[in-house]
């Protein structure tokens, strides 16, 4: 078998492909040259369905609790109303379709119907106040109806305990206080909490206010935090429980770039279904402070609607009153001040926005209620404060009017009986009533003290319903489908039925629990199969501080190991919160009193890391005892149990009591309840504690957290190759993993510890890789690995670098020049320049002199002024604003290729600081610039490393099964930096990602050469390396300018100008050139949801029923069922001649195929109308190739006349064409409102009518004059059209024009610039047109080395 080498660039959605030899020249197979792409859908995250099955089950949980209370009710009712019941459950149906023929659900009697019953009780609160406050016997319906309604709405069940603590304001206050401070180590609190307590009760205070007024009750105690910072900390905090918009950014002092929103009121719409799911998955360490602060909000809220009310039906009852007299106020206000248009717009209007209708829900016209889409209650308190401000009154109604005012300021107006804000009542509200109905109802219905054959009587059987809550470690009760996988982990005792009253006898809720905690274990990022720690376990803090503490140098140097350990035991094991100023007055103390601020580099201001959980232990739970190993292991213990249960500590104190029983006192237990932890680390103990390692030279033994502590490595060089710890933990999940039987997707990829995106490439990469073994006949020689950063948010710009400097001039006070006025020649894109960028954050000056600089030279492009690495290109490739300084070509030349001269440092060492302290310099770049010693071996060969040396869990994650696939295969690293750097400098070529999806493929091509050069270069080893060359003048910047040996083999010839000899090079351009790529994508059957899930209304053409025998045209239903694949069918037209056509597979039809194999035949001639159905291919999978009359296309999904295509054919321009384009490309990514500019964007309205010429003729002259749908006809038309617009609607129409030529999802261009249409070339073919063209169906194989055609 020849040698050869496989490329590989891994995305989410993609994965190219590239095998070449030695020499890097393409390997072909029959006739074609090896290297592809494959594209697919990116796969889902779990978190939409998982909302979805939460709100099903929780809906099925409340059907549950009602049929069980009519299962109590049954025999008593039906000696009442025999038909009670049924009436009830069929309320929703016409009166034709139920089974009782009686017009009311509820009363049926002659003297007493339902209209009777709405007089008497016009909402269920004033039947709940009756039952609760009335001795006198009722009728057991509407006894019924009371608890029917408290079990359906029971209320949340996040606080614990009684009534009294549900309502009680210290309770959640306190709680609130103590999450604060623990979970953002600051130290505040508030003088009197009796005054937050009166702020947030007044109901008619206006939000803004009352969060300004919190604000001055709470006390800061700064300590050595910036006390700005902590006002603006506080004020969010006040913000968010008032109820008004406030920012986690500001309150946490992080990014938190990851979220998908950061600014939000409690009460937004969307905070339960998609903000706080976000906060879960995202930011789980950082939930508690938010759910304390909501806790505080919630009780506000919960005064709100009890309104001074012992009981919440009292308080609707209330609120039902006070809205009959609002409105009638309103009414008649409205009628005396406003024009009859406005009144009747506001009160009658069903279109209307933000009216009374939305507003309530609902308008009456003619004696009947009509539904209307409401809107939110800040929408219309918005309009209604908007009709009363311009409202000029009589003196006789001003108090009127400014009292309606006032309580439309407040929200408080108009309160109505169903609103979003019930969602904060807390179960212990509705239970208390409950109790009182049952209390009342047991003294005239007897049957309520039944008691069945084990002791418990009705009543018990209904408030146990009304408790019932599945713990939340038992899980799904149903597990019937656990052998295939389901989501279900419970441990039954015995089988039967499980009650409310019974779940304890049936469940062993032990064992459940024991499963529940294995499930919820995450697995460590390096050793297989292993559990991590928690992100709190005293283990897991004691390996984060030391490796952020690893980092620490004064003045540039690393410090020595004995004062690294001296900080830790002095500073980190007695302060919760470690900063930056406690560091420095230790080491001033101890170590140099000369030390500034300035000195200290390595950590980020303050430490992240601290031994909080220790602290937590040994001060507050076992004081001197702490010490003892075995008290340790009791505290690692309870840290788990914490961060499993979360704030259950019932559950916390369940397990403690099992397993500790003599350990802790009361008091103690009260203590550990106040604890919170949670999240989860990254690593297990096996892998801190378990797996050893040797220094290369040394010869030394060390665990990792031993060498953490004993020398001054972080993890990541504790990883390097100066250690065998890789090899180690190679060596162990070699024996864990096993060797791999066979090569699929349930034994090697299910159970990944990845994000279901990552699964689905790194499957992908499998087949491609398993493919091109069996074409090659052997496993490749090396494997060069690049994946894409998916799932990483990219960091955007949130703020205008022009922006940002007046911010930082406006606090400059003491400068005397304007630069404000300035900074206001420039727009916010000139600062993209960075050149100018660097000139206004150096004040003007040069960096190393501090001359000024004349800008107008500077910005003429041939001035005395450059840009200058401070670490030079040579050694390390950075190119970010810290490394990067403007200066006088002279100094710059002088510096040559070493650092800053110590004259240099002396000169400019004040104007440095004032810049890091004014902002406009990081503290990074003020290290960098300050540093006077050389860089070590360890130091350059780290700079290598990070070129070389991924450490992204998903990469890893790829890599490591293919070690383990292919043994004997080298697997290599390639960042994606390194090709890029690579095809700009050496190749001089740009990647544009608009124009096609080959880029991929040459990615994959590229990752192979310069893989393969630096492997050969730094033999995968910089450390070694560097030791032989650390004195030789190298440059990792020019690493392909000289020829590189592999031993004596020669990897990469360099070109040879004097022999004018082209080199390794000229083999890698003429290939990257071409455009012979493979291009496959995934195809599918669609499975899981049946149907669209939206819900249609009736008459809106609905064709599936929502349950049997409900009819669509009365009751509304489905309007598509979702498509599985296709088939290719035969059956009779309407003229009796044959037709062929292409019709879709619904889901539920195709789940019915493997039990009834006639079940398609039936559903086309049944359900579609077709006759003589023949079936001449049963399936074609969704996103299969087919070309229709010689246009290769992929079917996306049908309607009931039409196919939905894409076109298969990747769009190839020249290069310069692709290089404009790439430059609209960035142009609409900076969604620019200025119009293009030759000299920021790079081109011409010339330019833009060549490429519209050109791609016009692409679709006269190429392939694509075949694909349906193209417009060449109207881009030839409207040619003068697109002339005539202004360049910014040029570009943005070439954009949308090779949109439509792309092979993505949406092909559609929005040419309504040159009067065509918004949805231009959508390819939708009619099913009978299809069905007379020439089909070919395309099967590929993963690759695209193989494929067969089939003529439908």
């Amino acid at each position: 078998m020849e040698k050869y080498y496989l490329g590989l660039d891994i995305g989410t959605n993609s994965v190219g492909w590239a095998v070449t030899d030695p020499s890097y020249r393409l390997e072909r197979f029959h006739k074609k040259d090896m290297w592809g792409i494959r594209l697919f859908e990116q796969a889902d995250t779990a978190a939409d369905r998982r909302v979805k099955r939460t709100n099903r089950r929780r809906l099925q949980r409340r059907h549950q609790r009602i049929q069980l209370l009519q299962e109590l009710f049954a025999e008593e009712m039906a000696r009442v109303d025999d038909t009670f019941f049924l009436r009830l459950n069929e309320s929703k149906l016409h009166l034709e379709d139920k089974s009782v023929q009686e017009k009311y659900p509820l009363f049926i009697e002659k003297g007493y119907t339902d209209i009777d019953f709405y007089q008497e009780y016009p909402t269920i609160y004033h039947l709940r106040k009756d039952l609760m406050e009335s001795d006198q016997p009722h009728d057991i319906r509407l006894v019924y109806l009371a608890i029917h309604h408290l079990l359906k709405y029971r209320g949340h069940f996040l606080i614990d305990g009684s009534l009294n603590s549900a309502k009680s304001f210290s309770t959640v206050f306190e709680q609130m206080m103590r999450s604060v401070q623990d979970g953002l180590k600051i130290d505040f609190t508030v003088s009197h909490p009796e005054r937050v307590e009166e702020i947030l009760r007044n109901r008619t205070m206006a939000r803004s206010s009352k969060s300004k007024l919190l604000e001055k009750e709470f006390v800061i105690d700064p300590g050595e935090d910036d006390p700005k910072i902590l006002k603006t900390v506080v004020k969010q905090i006040c913000t968010f429980i008032a109820g008004n918009k406030g920012d986690l950014k500001k309150v946490f002092r992080e990014d938190l770039d990851e979220l998908e929103k950061t600014g939000f009121k409690f009460s937004d719409p969307g905070f339960d279904e998609e903000i706080l799911p976000d906060l879960e998955n995202k930011i789980p360490d950082l939930l508690n402070v938010v759910q304390a602060m909501k806790a505080v909000y919630d009780w506000s809220v919960l005064v709100d609607i009890l309104d001074g009310e012992e009981y919440l039906s009292f308080a609707k009852v209330k609120q039902f009153d006070e809205h009959k007299h609002n409105l009638h106020q309103l009414r008649q206000v409205m009628k005396k001040y406003c024009e009859k248009k406005t009144w009747v717009d506001f009160f009658d209007d069903p279109t209307g926005k933000s009216n009374y209708a939305a507003y309530i829900g609902h308008v009456k016209k003619n004696g009947k209620k009509y539904s209307v889409k409401r809107c939110s209650e800040e929408d219309f308190y918005k309009n209604l404060k908007g009709i009363l401000g311009n409202i000029s009154p009589n003196e006789e109604d001003t108090i009127l009017i400014n009292e309606l005012k006032e309580k439309a300021d407040a929200q408080i107006l108009l309160p109505l009986q169903r609103s979003k804000d019930n969602g904060v009542v807390p179960h212990q509200v509705h239970q208390i009533e409950l109790q009182m109905i049952l209390e009342r109802a047991e003294t005239y219905l007897p049957f309520l003290k039944q008691r069945d054959d084990r002791g418990i009587s009705v009543l018990e059987k209904i408030l146990k319903i009304f408790e019932f809550r599945i713990p939340y470690y038992v899980g799904p009760l149903s597990d019937r489908h656990v052998e295939n996988g389901a989501n279900a982990w419970i441990v039954r005792k015995e089988a039967g039925r499980i009650y409310p009253w019974n779940y304890e006898e049936k469940i062993d809720l032990e064992k459940s629990n024991e499963a529940f905690i294995r499930r919820m274990t995450n697995k460590c990022t390096y050793l297989l199969g292993e559990d991590v720690l928690p992100k709190n376990s005293l283990l897991y803090q004691k390996f984060m501080v030391l490796n952020e503490l690893n980092n620490l140098k004064i003045r540039g140097k690393g410090i020595s190991v004995a004062l690294k350990q001296q900080i830790y035991e002095d500073l980190f094991c007695s302060h919760t919160k470690v900063t930056g100023k406690k560091l420095l007055t230790y080491l001033r103390a101890h170590e140099d009193s000369e030390l500034s601020s300035e000195d200290l580099s390595g950590f980020d201001q303050n430490f992240k890391a601290s031994l909080s959980a220790q602290l937590d232990f040994e001060k507050q739970i076992f004081k001197e005892n702490f010490k003892k190993d075995s008290v340790k292991k009791i505290a690692e213990d309870i840290i788990r149990w914490k961060t499993i249960y979360g704030d259950d500590n019932r559950m916390v104190q369940n397990m403690v009591r099992q397993q500790y029983t003599e350990v802790f006192s009361e008091e103690q237990l009260k203590k550990l309840n106040r604890l919170h932890y949670s999240g989860w680390g990254n690593f297990c103990a096996k892998f801190l504690t378990g797996i050893e390692g040797i220094h290369k030279d040394t010869g030394q033994q060390f665990t990792i957290l031993q060498a953490l502590w004993e020398t001054n490595c972080n993890l990541m060089q504790l990883l390097s190759k100066q250690y065998t710890f890789q090899n180690a933990i190679e060596e162990c999940n070699a024996l864990n993993a096993g060797e791999i039987k066979s090569v699929d997707y349930d034994s090697l990829v299910r159970d990944l510890y990845t994000s279901p995106a990552n699964k689905r490439a790194i499957w992908q990469t499998i087949q491609i890789t398993e493919e091109i073994k069996k074409v090659m006949k052997g496993v490749p020689d090396k494997i060069f690995i690049e994946m894409a950063r998916g799932e990483e948010k990219e960091k955007k710009r949130t703020q205008s670098r022009k922006d940002r400097l007046m911010e930082l001039y406006a606090a400059c006070e003491s400068d005397v020049r304007e630069w404000t006025k300035d900074l206001d020649r420039w727009n916010d894109r000139d600062f993209n320049s960075m050149k100018l960028y660097l000139y206004y954050t150096q004040m003007g000056r040069c960096m190393y002199t501090g001359e000024p600089i004349d800008l107008d030279a500077l910005m003429s492009g041939n001035s005395k002024w450059d840009r200058d690495h401070i670490y030079p290109q040579s050694k390390i490739k950075d190119d970010s604003i810290d490394n990067l300084v403007l200066v006088n070509k002279t100094e710059n030349a002088k510096k040559s290729n070493g650092l800053l001269s110590l004259e240099v440092q002396k000169k400019q060492r004040e104007f440095w600081k004032e810049l890091l302290e004014g902002g406009f310099i990081s503290k990074k770049k003020y290290d960098r610039l300050t540093r006077n010693s050389d860089f070590s071996e360890e130091e350059l060969a780290g700079f290598i490393s990070r070129q070389l040396v991924e450490t992204r869990q998903s990469s890893k994650a790829v890599a490591e099964l293919l070690k383990r696939i292919y043994p004997d295969s080298q697997i290599v690293y390639v960042k994606a930096s390194l090709a890029s750097q690579f095809r700009k400098n050496n190749l001089h070529m740009l990647k544009s990602r608009r124009v096609n999806d080959y880029h991929h493929a040459k990615d994959a091509y590229l990752n192979i050469v310069v893989g393969d050069v630096y492997d050969a270069k730094f033999t995968s080893n910089p450390i070694a390396w560097m030791k032989k060359n650390y004195k030789s003048n190298y440059s990792i910047n020019r690493v392909f300018d000289y020829d590189v040996y592999r031993g004596t083999e020669l990897v990469w010839k360099a070109i040879d100008k004097d022999a004018k000899k082209q080199g390794s090079i000229e083999i890698v351009r003429k290939t990257m050139l071409q455009n012979n790529i493979l291009y496959t994508e995934y195809t599918y059957c669609g499975k899981g949801q049946l149907f669209n899930e939206t819900i249609a209304k009736k008459g809106a053409g609905a064709s599936i029923a929502l349950k049997k025998g409900l009819d669509p045209e009365k009751y509304g239903g489905y309007t598509s069922p979702n498509t599985a694949y296709f088939a290719f069918v035969e059956f009779d037209g309407k003229k009796g001649q044959r037709v062929k056509q292409i019709l879709e597979i619904p889901v539920y039809v195709a789940n019915r195929i493997p039990q009834d194999k006639n079940i398609l035949i039936e559903y086309f001639e049944n359900v579609k109308g077709l006759k003589n159905v023949k079936i001449l291919r049963e399936k074609i999978k969704k996103n299969a190739l087919i070309s229709v009359d010689g246009f290769p296309m992929r079917i996306r999904g049908a309607t009931e006349k039409q196919l939905s295509l894409k076109g298969n054919v990747q769009l190839v321009v020249n290069d310069k064409t692709e290089e404009l384009i790439r430059k609209i490309e960035k142009y609409i990514e900076r969604k620019s409102d200025f119009e293009p500019d030759v000299r920021y964007d790079g081109f011409t309205s010339e330019e833009m009518n060549n490429i519209y010429e050109l791609l016009k003729d692409k679709l006269t002259d190429t392939v694509y004059k075949k694909r349906p749908a193209n417009q060449s006809e109207f881009l030839t038309k409207h040619k003068e059209n697109f002339q005539s617009l202004s360049l910014q609607s040029k570009a943005k129409t070439i954009n949308e024009i090779i949109t439509m030529l792309r092979c993505d999802i949406a092909n559609t261009a929005n040419l309504t610039a040159i009067n065509g249409s918004a949805n231009a070339g959508n390819i939708a073919m009619s099913k009978s047109t299809i069905g007379k063209s020439k089909l070919i169906l395309i099967n590929q194989s993963v690759t695209g080395l193989f494929e067969n055609r089939i003529e439908l």
